[in-house]
């Protein structure tokens, strides 16, 4: 069958009603440390009943009824005791991935934020950013920089880039790079500033400059998640600007930094930050945190 992916496939029968359930139930009983719920026997409304753990005894009892199931549920099945005790039949078990509930956030990046509130205090701010990437170490770094037009107010970040390795590369770097400085400046509230944003990968200027709507197929490249993640928070800027400045002029000639405009002062400090940071960084031996805007991350063991 040669059919395209994206063309629905008609159906025999056609599907009826969808019932207004949590997605992904598949089992009965789910249980979390304390808390067992047991889904309705008939199909229908999401209602179900709840079962609490009775102090410090190994039985649970009735306690009420709940609409959604508990946070880190476990699917398991359960048999019911004498005086209304109920037993599960599985131990409740947590695998313990030091990633698990941390998001991915500016927690993880290098900042030196000391002309922050000169930064609040312009209408037009330039920035900066550039990703570093070692494919025979298999690692990668980035780092971005935010001035004032008249070139006050230093503020930068630089962290190692945590991702599958399957997908770790010089875009991902440079991605990670544009994201970090965006997410930054709407957390601190600059993004109601007048902001032209610099980087040297074309490509990715181009890509976050874009307004064409995610597929199926664009969702199959590695770095969709990341573009997905950093457009969603651009939408909340008034005037931000994504350009490209060439790199690694300073390989050109012998003009002096001092003497370079701007962006390309800019866009060399961040090279060079980049790579100070890759060189120091550690291969994370954790999986990646899960990206927010991202639609959906899917971990197969340590891999996202």
């Amino acid at each position: 069958m040669n059919r395209a992916k994206t063309l629905n496939i008609p159906l025999d029968t056609p599907l009826g009603s969808w019932y207004n359930i949590e997605r992904h139930i598949e089992y009965d009983v789910y249980r979390s440390q304390n808390i067992m719920c047991k889904r309705p026997v008939e199909e229908g409304p999401s209602i179900f009943e709840r079962f609490e753990i009775a102090g410090e005894a190994n039985y649970f009892v009735r306690s009420g009824i709940r609409t959604t199931l508990v946070h880190a549920s476990h699917p398991t099945s359960m048999s019911e005791g004498r005086e209304g005790h109920f037993h599960p039949d599985h131990q409740y078990n947590i695998i313990d991935y030091p990633n698990e509930q941390q998001r991915d956030s500016e927690e993880d990046e290098n900042i030196e934020e000391d002309g922050l509130e000169i930064l609040r205090n312009s209408d037009t701010l330039i920035a900066c950013s550039d990703g570093s990437y070692d494919p025979l170490e298999q690692k990668a770094a980035f780092n971005w920089r935010i001035v004032t037009d008249d070139e006050k107010g230093l503020t930068s970040g630089s962290a190692p880039v945590n991702t599958n390795p399957k997908y770790l590369n010089s875009y991902r770097a440079e991605f990670a790079g544009l994201r970090g400085a965006i997410r930054y400046m709407k957390k601190h509230d600059l993004h109601r500033k007048a902001i032209t944003l610099y980087c040297d990968g074309k490509s990715c200027v181009d890509a976050l400059n874009s307004n064409n709507e995610f597929t199926s197929e664009t969702l199959e490249k590695a770095e969709s998640d990341i573009i997905q993640a950093t457009q969603k928070i651009m939408k909340d800027f008034s005037n931000l600007k994504i350009e490209w400045v060439k790199g690694h002029q300073d390989d050109d000639d012998d003009t002096e930094l001092s003497e370079r405009p701007l962006p390309v002062r800019l866009n060399i400090q961040c090279d060079l930050a980049a790579k100070e940071c890759l060189r120091n960084s550690i291969k994370p031996s954790k999986r990646a945190p899960h990206m927010e805007g991202a639609k959906a991350t899917l971990y197969l063991g340590m891999n996202m």
